[in-house]
């Protein structure tokens, strides 16, 4: 349990929210950790419940913790390695200095030479589960939000595989990003008009041939048909549902 220190200062909230921020930065609370309740956090800092209280929502602000209501609910530590990072660039992209095509094109530029570093990484194991993903996209049906998970699945996984942390927080920060503002501009952005079942075909059977090189355009044939598809969805969009 990590140590705190009591707070006197006239801005009391801000240092509970640093001293916790901290405390789960440094991994005293790991993700999907609970923090310490109300009433416990009020005595290991001696402040109010106001202040604790203004303290959590900054932290839950700032996506470092989640809010869970019920009976076994409280604030739990999130995965934040790339979130916070989605987070930033998402608030870019709102304010209108980042587009689409934009974030697409970047993808392009990363996502084909992390393609080619993470087949030369993937054992037998993991080319399995990158088999599974595929063969799955062709199956799921449901939800939207389901869908655009499964149809990003794949990307998360290579993330992964390229053993490169920073890496992987800048291919699944901006994956969520443009799952985040697509998700709810329906019908146009539908799974199955920018990314339908069958994409990522190509790209498995150049895995399943450990050939980074074929990896590497597969990847790049892929994020080209998806950025085409991710342009003229936004402009039928605009065209029909933003008179």
């Amino acid at each position: 349990m990590p140590t705190f220190t009591p707070i006197k200062q006239v801005k009391a909230s801000d240092e509970v929210y640093n001293q916790l921020k901290e405390a789960i930065l440094t991994e005293q609370y790991k993700a999907g950790d609970k923090l310490p309740s109300e009433r416990e956090l009020i005595e290991m800092f001696q402040v109010s419940r106001t202040v604790v209280r203004e303290a959590i929502k900054v932290l839950e602000a700032n996506s470092f913790v989640e809010i869970k209501q019920g009976s076994t609910g409280g604030a739990f530590v999130r995965h934040i390695t790339f979130e916070r990072l989605s987070n930033a660039c998402f608030d870019l992209f709102m304010s209108g200095k980042m587009s689409l095509p934009e974030i697409a094109q970047a993808r392009i530029l990363i996502e084909p030479a992390a393609a080619k570093l993470a087949v030369r990484n993937c054992t037998d194991a993991d080319l399995d589960k990158i088999k599974q993903i595929v063969e799955s996209e062709h199956t799921l049906s449901g939800e939207n939000d389901d869908m655009v998970y499964n149809r990003s699945h794949l990307h998360y996984l290579i993330a992964e595989l390229t053993g490169n942390r920073f890496l992987e927080a800048i291919i699944k920060s901006l994956a969520i990003l443009v799952r985040e503002v697509t998700k709810d501009l329906q019908p146009s952005f539908h799974p199955d008009k920018v990314h339908p079942a069958g994409m990522h075909d190509e790209l498995l059977r150049a895995f399943l041939d450990r050939n980074d090189e074929a990896v590497f355009k597969a990847m790049h044939d892929h994020l080209h048909e998806f950025r085409d598809r991710l342009i003229a969805a936004e402009e039928n969009f605009r065209t029909h549902y933003s008179k």
